[in-house]
């Protein structure tokens, strides 16, 4: 079964996203995740609303400064969009562990409305220990089937020790890869040696280190199928 690859789109405008996300299918994107967070918070009603007809294969994301994204808005304007998010039941709508934890009523909500969860963990300067990284995939469990961990590889041995956490993710949908340029491999490699559910890509720009681009990252994997 081919590799499924999400693109990333931040783009400035609902126009322009809706643009870009119809671009990056045609490109040979299986998923899109829309990152709202690059928007203006007046442009969010528009921007989710257009979303519409693609929701389906759509992961919404609204990431907080504090978690290295560029919402202009208040934590509590942040939490009340998400509500909002999640009530237009996309394919997975993104939070961040630490917002869950800080939030009970915000995971009771997304749990009553039974709202598909991609928990997310980011690590913007190192890659923990293995150790560190199989408890935080412990708590994650207790939210969603579906989880992320992206962490930040200052060797190619961290990417690899990255690959090794998929060991524990029986009964997961884990998309687990490190930023930079010595995690390449496993933004490469996680959804075949982890059976990821997808890995991200950029449509043109990279919104994260080490991303490559749709066009890129499909060759790749075409070329590594023909030699499957």
């Amino acid at each position: 079964m081919a590799a499924k690859i999400c693109a990333s789109i931040a783009a400035e405008s609902p126009q322009s996203m809706k643009e870009m996300a119809l671009d990056a299918f045609s490109r040979g994107a299986d998923f899109v995740e829309l990152r709202y967070d690059f928007l203006k918070p007046d442009d969010l009603v528009e921007a989710i609303s257009s979303a519409a007809e693609f929701k389906a294969k759509a992961v919404f994301t609204l990431r907080s400064t504090a978690q290295g994204g560029k919402f202009a808005g208040s934590e509590h304007e942040r939490l009340a969009w998400l509500r909002r998010m999640a009530d237009q039941m996309p394919m997975l709508l993104d939070i961040e562990l630490e917002t869950l934890r800080e939030n009970d009523d915000l995971a009771d909500f997304l749990e009553t409305q039974r709202s598909p969860v991609l928990v997310s963990w980011h690590d913007f300067n190192s890659t923990p220990s293995s150790d560190e990284l199989a408890d935080i995939l412990a708590e994650m469990r207790v939210y969603s089937n579906y989880v992320k961990i992206v962490t930040t590889a200052k060797q190619t041995d961290d990417a690899l020790r990255l690959l090794d956490l998929y060991e524990d993710t029986i009964g997961l949908n884990a998309v687990i890869f490190a930023m930079g340029t010595e995690g390449v491999i496993s933004r490469v490699l996680c959804t075949i040696v982890g059976n990821a559910p997808f890995t991200y890509a950029s449509l043109d720009n990279a919104v994260a280190p080490g991303q490559l681009t749709v066009k890129d990252m499909r060759k790749l994997y075409e070329r590594i199928d023909k030699r499957g």
